[in-house]
């Protein structure tokens, strides 16, 4: 059995990356509370943390996680630290055994207890091989417990579980009502069919399924996500139907639309669907204040009734743009 087991943590994680992403970033002590916020909603499960070593300038991230626990020393028993590395300053992966191996070193340098370390993404030019074998390396030299993968295809993750001495204990996808690729593509049977647990980002499309993003002047010109293709001006408005149909049953449940789209992505966790068995899903919504702790980790309990009729209102509606854009889209699926 592998020493990290996601199986036993809460299904409301948390994304840490709007901490220190945001122009400012959030202020240290409000970034505590929020983080705080979340381990004590869960208790006495654990919580998972998803950080990155990129998220921000200058591994603020990592300094952000580490402050936080040095002020909070009682707190880390009640979480699972995952970090996510491997991306050059121009967001290109390097999951080479020279890249992992640094980036590994760096995290420990501001981590040095680090439970989880995630490739931020695959490189198809360079052999799973060389990743398996540095990732297994470094669990073999106690400098993480575990590792999960991110961005793979169903395929990828049959050969990495295969080739890998410690099997990868999860794998982070992004998963929501606008991006249901993994349902298709053969990554839910085959995680299913192995037992590993699926950790979904974005699971309210990056702020899109909330209702609070219904022109592009909702977006700051300085945004992240401007330089995404579904976030072009065209793309937002081209959109609005599916976010409409998200406010709509939102409004019927007296619910708000971010927790219908997380309700949505939970709804799914470790039950058969058309045939196929779903592996546990542990959505893990970016967070940034308490306020959206609370919002985010209260159930919307979604009937059956209503997991059927949002899902093909959906599936009937055209998702428009790319999840990223043309230069990343490579590095997704591999």
């Amino acid at each position: 059995m592998p020493s990290i087991d996601l199986l036993k943590v809460s299904t409301n994680g948390i994304g840490l990356m709007s901490l220190t992403t945001k122009k400012p970033p959030v202020d240290k002590e409000v970034a505590f509370s929020t983080m705080n916020a979340a381990i004590n909603k869960n208790l006495p499960l654990q919580t998972f943390f998803n950080g990155g070593e990129f998220y921000g300038p200058n591994c603020s991230n990592l300094i952000y996680i580490r402050d936080f626990f040095a002020k909070y020393p009682e707190q880390r028993k009640n979480v699972i630290i995952s970090i996510k590395g491997c991306i050059r300053p121009d967001y290109t992966p390097d999951p080479s055994k020279e890249g992992i191996e640094k980036s590994i070193n760096n995290i420990l340098s501001y981590i040095p207890d680090l439970d989880i370390f995630e490739p931020g993404r695959l490189d198809p030019e360079v052999p799973f091989e060389e990743t398996t074998t540095a990732l297994d390396a470094a669990v073999d030299e106690g400098k993480i417990k575990a590792f999960t993968l991110s961005e793979v295809s169903g395929a990828t993750l049959g050969k990495i579980y295969k080739l890998a001495k410690h099997k990868p204990v999860g794998v982070e996808v992004e998963y929501s009502l606008i991006t249901r690729d993994i349902a298709t593509n053969g990554l839910v049977a085959i995680a299913g069919e192995l037992g590993v647990p699926i950790i979904a980002y974005t699971p309210v499309g990056r702020g899109l399924l909330t209702g609070a993003i219904t022109k592009p002047s909702d977006i700051a010109a300085d945004d992240m996500r401007r330089m995404m293709d579904r976030f072009t001006d065209e793309n937002i408005v081209n959109n609005q139907p599916i976010v409409s149909t998200v406010v709509e049953l939102s409004k019927k449940k007296g619910v708000t639309p971010a927790q219908v789209a997380i309700g949505w992505v939970k709804f799914q966790s470790e039950k058969t669907i058309n045939d196929i068995k779903f592996p546990r899903i542990i959505p893990i919504p970016s967070c940034s204040s308490p306020s959206r702790v609370e919002e985010n980790f209260t159930e919307a309990n979604l009937t059956q009734e209503e997991f059927d009729e949002l899902t093909t209102a959906i599936e009937s509606q055209t998702v428009h743009g790319m999840r990223y854009g043309k230069a990343f889209e490579k590095y997704l699926n591999v």
